[in-house]
């Protein structure tokens, strides 16, 4: 007996480029479920260029359609709530991501001397900011960070000043949610300052690196496989929390475990969509998410943590090498053993020394003994 449902993404609108059209059969006798699937398969049937994948299932295996089905719709609503959800915003991030840089001949009060705004790349602003003749006004130029959101007035644009003479002050950057939570933002800071080699860093802008790290392996993983995502993790937000945390502390071993699992069942997946599928080689998934995970390890590889520690731990902060420590380091006393010899010459100089002292002080009385008599 046979009976057959069409499912999955295409009967919910929530298909990708390379999706099948998924067709399940449910089937009585004893052929292997596995077997009739690659029976079914192998010659990669299409329905107006759309491949059909076929898979059976038995009551005594996977379970029957009524067993079945229930399990698919929900992954699929949960899959309809993620697209929702991240359609939405990366909507709301492509509305505030407008950063642009400033330069100010005047630091303190932007409006002596030159202003310039609306600068779009760090070599630009470094090149306005050299020119500014410093005997000129004896001010302190600066250069800064502008964020504006769109669809509204620049009187409510985000800006702060993040270079001001030589010096970065970055510590400041802790009351300013609304440039670290940026990703942009940190990333053309951190672009600045590593054009400017020779200034005085103050602070860093390694917590807000690592964070920005693991959203994106959080949102990696949730996209790879929401419905067991959903099914394993308690909190989004914990979960990130601790990923930040093990970035910052070094303990990656098990991040990179992951993103190279994931890009060797994605590159499989992505040979599949190419030479199964006939899917060209942007539009398959499993590329794009071999890609990302390929770019995530980069970013881990790249991380330094200990650049933190050394922030906490170093006498001199001008000397963040990634090398604990710059201090002098301490002169090891000697810890050789000493002789019995060697202990009772010191103890007889002692001894001969105070005696000395005594026949040296003038005895005020017949009554007074002496410290030996005593």
């Amino acid at each position: 007996m046979w009976i057959l449902a069409v499912s999955g993404s295409r009967c919910r609108g929530l298909e990708g480029a390379g999706s099948d059209l998924d067709v399940v059969v449910e089937y009585r006798g004893g052929e292997n479920e596995d077997a009739l699937f690659n029976v079914f398969n192998e010659d990669g049937f299409k329905i107006g260029g759309v491949k059909v994948d076929i898979n059976p299932i038995t009551e005594g295996k996977t379970g029957t359609l009524g067993e079945y089905l229930p399990g698919v719709e929900a992954y699929l609503e949960e899959k309809r709530a993620a697209m929702q959800e991240k359609g939405a915003e990366q909507a709301q991030e492509e509305k505030r991501t407008v950063v642009t840089l400033t330069v100010a001949e005047c630091g303190e009060f932007h409006n002596f001397g030159e202003y310039h705004e609306d600068i779009a790349g760090v070599e630009e602003a470094i090149a306005i900011f050299n020119r500014i003749p410093p005997e000129r006004m004896n001010a302190v130029p600066s250069i800064g960070i502008n964020i504006h959101t769109e669809g509204t007035q620049s009187y409510e644009d985000t800006q702060m000043d993040i270079i001001s003479g030589r010096i970065a002050d970055l510590e400041i950057l802790d009351y300013v949610p609304e440039i670290t939570d940026n990703p942009k933002a940190v990333e053309v800071i951190a672009e600045l300052i590593d054009k400017l080699p020779d200034i005085e860093v103050r602070g860093s802008l390694e917590k807000w690196q690592a964070a920005f790290l693991a959203a994106e392996i959080d949102q990696l993983s949730y996209d790879f496989d929401t419905y067991q995502y959903n099914h394993t993790v308690e909190g989004r937000e914990a979960q990130i929390a601790n990923i930040t945390e093990d970035i910052r502390s070094g303990n990656t071993g098990y991040l990179n475990d992951f993103l190279n699992a994931l890009i060797s069942d994605s590159i499989r997946e992505g040979m599949t969509d190419i030479f199964g599928k006939g899917t060209e080689l942007d539009d398959s998934e499993g590329v794009q998410t071999a890609r990302k995970a390929k770019e995530l390890l980069d970013k881990l590889a790249e991380y330094k943590p200990l650049a933190k520690i050394e922030e906490l731990e170093e006498c001199n902060y001008n000397v963040i090498d990634n090398v604990l420590n710059n201090e002098k380091p301490k002169e090891e006393k000697q810890t050789g053993r000493v002789s019995i010899k060697e202990k009772l010459a010191e103890k007889k100089a002692v001894i001969e020394q105070r005696d000395k002292a005594e026949r040296e002080v003038p005895e005020k009385g017949t009554e007074k003994k002496s410290e030996r008599e005593i």
